[in-house]
C-alpha cells in the first residue's frame, strides 16, 4: 500500500535535534520510504483557478493559514500502522505536523502511465498540489479530457508522474508534543480546501504554470504550485 506524506508547519511544533538524514536513510534502507523532497517557502507559491474559461492565476497560496505543506515523502508501506510508525519517528512530528493519505490507484488510459520520479532527487522542478474548491462552481472533469491532458505533458516533458489520493477523511494526522505521540482523523489543516492529489511538473515556471492552466481540475478546484528546493549547498 503506498502512503503519501505530506510533512506540514505548525506553530506549536517543539525544538528538536533530530537529524531528517538520518530519518531518510533508515527507512530507505528498509525500503519503506521511496521519495521524497522538501518544497521552497509558501511565499513562493502560485494558485491556478479556471473559472468559466478565464484563468485566474494569484501569487501565493490558497489560504492565509500557518499549517503549510513543507514537503513530502512517498512510502511504500504494509498498512497504515506500519506507515504511521514511520510518520512518528519523523522529526517533523514534534516540529510541525505529519499528515498521511493512502494513495488511490487511478487508469486514465493508453499510454498515460505515470512516469518514474524516484529518488531524493525528483527530475520535475515543481509540485502541483490539486485540492478541492467548495466555493467554486460544481464541475466533473471528463476522464477522457484528463487523459489527454497527461498525455500531452508526457510528450512536451511537462508531466513526470501524479499520486491520486483517497479522501481527506481518510487521513491520519501525527504528532508528537511533550514526548506523547498523538494520532487523530483529519488533515494537517482545517480547511475545506482538501488535497485530492499532486502532479510532478517539469520545465521553467512559465511552462509549468502554463501546462497546469490547463488542468481539467482547474475548473473546480485549486492547483498550487510549488518549487522543490533543491540547492542543500
Amino acid at each position: 500500500m503506498k502512503y503519501v506524506l505530506f510533512i506540514a508547519a505548525d506553530p506549536a511544533g517543539e525544538h528538536t535535534d533530530e537529524n531528517p538524514e538520518a530519518w531518510v536513510e533508515k527507512w530507505n534502507g528498509r525500503g519503506v520510504r521511496l521519495e521524497g523532497m522538501p518544497l521552497k517557502s509558501v511565499a513562493e507559491t502560485t494558485t491556478v483557478r479556471v473559472r468559466a474559461d478565464e484563468v485566474l492565476v494569484t501569487d501565493g497560496p490558497f489560504a492565509e493559514t500557518a499549517e503549510w505543506i513543507a514537503g513530502y515523502d512517498l512510502l511504500e508501506a504494509a498498512d497504515l500502522d506500519e506507515a504511521i510508525e514511520v510518520a512518528a519517528s519523523h522529526p517533523m512530528a514534534t516540529g510541525g505536523r505529519i499528515e498521511i493519505r493512502p494513495v488511490e490507484p487511478v487508469d486514465h488510459g493508453p499510454d498515460t502511465e505515470n512516469v518514474p520520479h524516484e529518488g531524493d532527487a525528483p527530475a520535475s522542478r515543481f509540485l502541483a498540489i490539486i485540492r478541492t474548491d467548495p466555493a467554486a462552481p460544481p464541475h466533473t472533469p471528463d476522464p477522457a479530457a484528463v487523459a489527454e491532458w497527461v498525455r500531452d505533458g508526457l510528450a512536451s516533458g511537462r508531466y513526470l508522474g501524479g499520486e491520486h489520493l483517497s479522501p481527506v477523511e481518510d487521513a491520519t494526522l501525527v504528532r508528537r508534543r511533550g514526548g506523547e505521540l498523538l494520532i487523530t482523523d483529519g488533515g494537517y489543516a482545517d480547511v475545506p480546501e482538501w488535497v485530492t492529489g499532486i502532479v510532478f511538473v517539469d520545465g521553467d515556471r512559465e511552462q509549468a504554470l502554463e501546462y497546469v492552466e490547463r488542468c481539467p481540475m482547474a475548473r473546480s478546484g485549486i492547483v498550487e504550485l510549488r518549487e522543490f528546493w533543491t540547492d542543500f549547498g
